[in-house]
């Protein structure tokens, strides 16, 4: 409370104003009381006057001043009051106090002037002759309805002043003790106002502060209580509408955050007013704190602010499709349309990453021309035999029979074709019927290896397996394991040169197991490593289709190892071997 302007300034306030009332009464009630004093004393003179005036008109008619003079010292010892009596012309004829002759002409004199004017005259001023303040009261003195002389009374005020200045002291020390009574009765009427006051401005402050739960500790009635109520129902909803607000805003960024779509969206200045996280992930932008820069210096892209351009200034929604520089690189398609909102405008950019898409479009475009490729390659092969039979070499008793089994050769390749991409489509449409059990890994690699132990032994290749110690199951389907197997040392043996080596090793490793084909063959180099689980994608084209390869067994290899919950991955080295590597999940104990 001490430390409020507001209550200084109104009990200062109040405060002067009831010093200034107290200071006015004795003023108001020392003039009334002098005024009425005066006012007696004049009524005294003026009778006096009168009563003089009928004594001295006998004097008058005959001249006798010297009597005349003894009248008015008499007279004055006796009522206490200057006597004189004036000549008509204003020439003073008798004084009580001073010698006649050396007084001045008193036709000047304003008690004279009203006297002969209204028949009765007054006045107060300082005595020229005595040099005190005197009251001066005069009545004419006729003879024969003419003016002769005047009789003129008058007072000391001094006495007057002393009576006057007395009262003033006690009124003046009352108006001083009133005053010190009204200050702690002052103290309480504006402590009453600023107290509640005081409350409201501390609260309001706090809800400035966001403290929207401080409650306003008034009990006071009247306006301020309505006002108190009005403001601490205003606090109850301004922390509703908060509170709103922030949930509004906390779900809106958990949406925008969500979101895979990037979403941009700038003012009418081009400044940026928000930038989901998807949005900064694919532009590259490493800080969340963009808001109100510029936007071609938080995207830095001129692709991007081509676009905002466009937008604002049509009414119809841009597209454009961009690149974005990584790492990695990004094609994204840009959606940009103008937006409104009050007072302010500007645009909504959505960013959308199509880079998979595109990707798939073109794995899709190149596995159709591969198909094609595929297919027209042992087609006409086919074609080309059976016109060659057609047009007689049928008969041609030595080269006939060869010419079927060529065709029947290339069927044989349509045939195991068409079984690769059917079980490549099955497995990446979830489609094929796994059924998981405990699969023994010795067992299945046993049976893929007495598949190609004839080819090895052909081409006098070393083909060695390394098993553990202990037993291994996994959990996985059992022909899906060994389709896997199959295809892994098959390739091995069949990119791997005379007087090479095959290696088939499982281990367990954690709760996984890791199943290992190395070979000693050509290798991979780094550039084909990355697409060699592609369809159709072969490293030496024309090798693999003289070796009988689809170009469809490690996409396969890949896509069962995902479906059983594994992996594949590969090491290899340019005519020093490969290593494939493909972790599968341990069977449960």
């Amino acid at each position: 409370m001490w430390t409020s302007r507001l209550f200084w300034k109104l009990f200062i306030v109040y405060g002067g104003i009831n010093f200034a009332l107290a200071a006015m009464f004795p003023l108001l009630l020392t003039n009334w009381q002098e005024s009425l004093l005066i006012d007696q004393v004049q009524r005294r003179l003026d009778g006096m006057a009168i009563v003089l005036r009928s004594e001295v008109e006998d004097d008058l008619k005959l001249g006798s001043y010297d009597r005349l003079n003894s009248l008015a010292k008499r007279l004055a010892r006796e009522a206490d009051v200057r006597v004189t009596l004036i000549a008509a012309d204003g020439e003073v004829i008798a004084d009580s106090d001073e010698d006649v002759q050396k007084m001045q002409n008193h036709s000047n004199r304003a008690e004279l002037i009203e006297a002969r004017a209204v028949g009765q005259g007054a006045s107060i001023r300082r005595s020229p002759t005595l040099g005190i303040r005197m009251l001066y009261a005069a009545v004419p003195v006729k003879s024969d309805q003419q003016l002769v002389a005047f009789v003129r009374l008058a007072v000391n005020l001094e006495t007057v002043d002393r009576q006057v200045q007395q009262r003033q002291r006690v009124l003046w020390l009352c108006a001083f003790g009133v005053a010190l009574l009204a200050a702690p009765i002052t103290y309480l009427i504006v402590r009453s106002i600023a107290r509640p006051l005081t409350a409201l401005t501390a609260s309001a402050r706090a809800i400035r502060g966001g403290d929207y739960k401080r409650s306003i500790p008034l009990q006071s009635r009247g306006e301020l209580g309505e006002l108190a109520t009005a403001f601490d129902q205003m606090r109850v909803d301004l922390a509703s509408r908060v509170a709103q607000l922030e949930d509004n805003n906390t779900q809106m960024s958990t949406v925008l955050g969500g979101m895979v779509e990037g979403v941009l969206a700038v003012d009418a200045n081009r400044r940026v007013l928000l930038a989901n996280r998807a949005c900064r992930s694919l532009l590259g932008i490493s800080t969340s704190d963009v808001a109100g820069r510029g936007l071609l210096e938080v995207v830095r892209n001129g692709d991007i602010d081509a676009a905002v351009s466009q937008a604002m200034t049509s009414d119809s929604p841009h597209t454009r499709e961009i690149s974005v520089i990584g790492p990695p690189r990004r094609v994204v398609s840009v959606f940009a349309t103008r937006f409104a909102a009050g007072p302010t405008s500007g645009a909504i950019v959505v960013l959308h990453d199509i880079t998979e898409l595109r990707r798939l479009e073109n794995l899709r475009r190149e596995f159709v021309a591969n198909v094609s490729h595929e297919l027209k390659t042992p087609l006409a092969s086919i074609k080309a035999y059976a016109e060659t039979l057609r047009m007689g070499a049928i008969n041609d008793q030595e080269n006939n029979l060869g010419f079927v089994d060529r065709i029947s050769e290339q069927a044989e390749y349509l045939h195991q074709l068409i079984l690769d991409l059917l079980q490549l489509a099955r497995v990446e449409a979830g489609q094929e019927a796994f059924q998981f059990t405990d699969v023994k890994v010795e067992a299945v690699v046993d049976r893929c290896v007495s598949q190609v132990k004839q080819l090895a032994e052909q081409k006098g290749i070393t083909l060695n397996v390394v098993a553990p110690a202990e037993l291994c199951k996994i959990w996985a389907d059992s022909d899906g394991v060994f389709t896997i197997l199959s295809n892994l040392v098959g390739n091995a043996v069949k990119y791997t040169p005379s007087g090479g080596e095959v290696e088939v090793r499982w281990w367990r490793e954690d709760d996984e197991m890791i199943l290992e084909v190395k070979d000693t063959g050509i290798g991979i180099a780094p550039e084909d490593q990355e697409r060699i689980f592609e369809r159709f994608y072969r490293v030496h084209k024309a090798r693999s289709r003289e070796l009988g390869g689809t170009g469809l067994g490690l996409s396969i290899v890949k896509h069962l190892s995902q479906s059983f919950g594994g992996s594949v991955n590969l090491t290899s080295e340019v005519n020093k071997g490969s290593v494939f590597r493909v972790a599968l999940p341990l069977a449960v104990a």
